[in-house]
């Protein structure tokens, strides 16, 4: 495993078996992807072998130091929103939450709505002054910055699942390929990144966001822990509410469980989740077009409103917010041929105001 002088990060690389090589049905859980290799240990998250982030960057004050950490490690932790902030967010979540009661619990996932389409009160998220700057820093320019997909999720001890195993997020439905990351010089800037922000307090009786520093080329954490050797580490971001967690969308992660057990200890916990790719054409050092210019997500079926975008940002008068709103998928693209009929959506997971009968995408469906 090795990674070129041209490159702008260390992180290892690893290779598959082709299926003339080896045949999944022989192959160890080494040479396994995605979730299956990343279970190595009976009734653990990873290794939990565990280590601790540094504290939250100002990504002001230390814009140059916070962008040289996620760098070097493939994420970085941020103070981002005030106090005032998290207050009328939260309010608003209350607000969805009660509307919409368990029309948005999902299987393995506690809850999940996509506040975008119907909720303009959490569109400042999106243009931060206190994130955005550096998400531009990180995907090559503000000009580059796409944002795709925004999504919040809740958990509640008892109700909500545990065990998550740890996974990367494989970007616009296999479009962009490990093997693109993997052989592509130098690596960045990604093709996507994702920004993690608590609404709620996050510690040791919550569940919390975790990484795996260093695993942006890497199929499989036994194989990245054998490359890393003892610089190898799960990170669980812990912190308060307004922390948050700017991420490539490749690195290995997942929702941690809270380290207290007693249920009865545990406590909830609410994260906005935003989506940003980078648009714009780049080239490899051999002069070769980048893959990853500019990728809308893949079309969900189980959860409709996921990329899909309200006239209101998608045909902004303000140049930069259209600019901001500008990949759309092919379900977008069909609700604006509609000129955004406001049934063509019809999906629990998006809706405001109280239910009036049955959806066209109740998410019954799954992919």
């Amino acid at each position: 495993m090795s990674t070129s002088v041209l490159d702008n990060i260390s992180d290892p690389i690893s290779t598959i078996p082709s299926l003339e090589e080896l045949p999944v049905a022989e192959r160890a859980s080494k040479d396994m992807p995605g979730r299956p290799g990343n279970m190595p240990v009976k009734g653990v998250q990873g290794f939990g072998i565990i280590k601790h982030h540094p504290p939250p960057f100002d990504p002001v004050a230390q814009f140059d130091e916070a962008f040289a950490f996620y760098e070097e490690h493939g994420y970085v932790v941020v103070d981002q929103l005030n106090n005032d902030e998290i207050l009328a967010l939260n309010n608003v979540c209350d607000d969805f939450h009660k509307e919409r009661g368990t029309e948005i619990d999902v299987p393995n996932q506690g809850q999940l709505f996509f506040p975008l389409l119907n909720y303009p009160e959490f569109d400042g998220t999106v243009f931060h002054p206190k994130t955005l700057p550096l998400v531009g820093r990180i995907l090559g320019g503000a000009e580059n910055v796409r944002h795709i997909e925004f999504n919040y999720r809740g958990w509640q001890p008892e109700t909500s699942d545990y065990g998550m195993v740890y996974h990367p997020d494989d970007c616009s439905g296999g479009k962009l390929t490990l093997a693109q990351r993997q052989t592509r010089r130098p690596y960045g800037p990604p093709d996507m990144l994702s920004t993690f922000t608590y609404l709620t307090d996050v510690d040791d009786t919550t569940p919390s966001f975790a990484v795996v520093p260093k695993s942006r080329r890497i199929h499989n954490i036994q194989l990245l822990r054998d490359a890393l050797g003892e610089e190898y580490c799960e990170v669980p971001i812990q912190g308060k509410a307004g922390t948050c967690c700017i991420v490539d969308r490749s690195t290995v992660h997942t929702r941690h469980d809270p380290f207290e057990k007693d249920v009865a200890q545990q406590r909830s916990r609410r994260i906005l989740h935003h989506v940003f790719a980078r648009a714009g054409d780049l080239r490899n050092a051999d002069g070769s077009l980048r893959t990853g210019n500019g990728e809308p997500l893949a079309v969900t079926t189980w959860a409709f409103s996921r990329g899909l975008i309200p006239k209101r940002l998608a045909k902004s008068n303000d140049p930069e917010v259209a600019r901001m709103f500008s990949l759309w998928p092919s379900h977008q693209k069909e609700w604006m041929a509609t000129d955004f009929d406001e049934d063509f959506v019809s999906d629990p997971k998006s809706a405001r105001g109280p239910t009036k009968g049955p959806y066209r995408n109740d998410g019954s469906q799954k992919d």
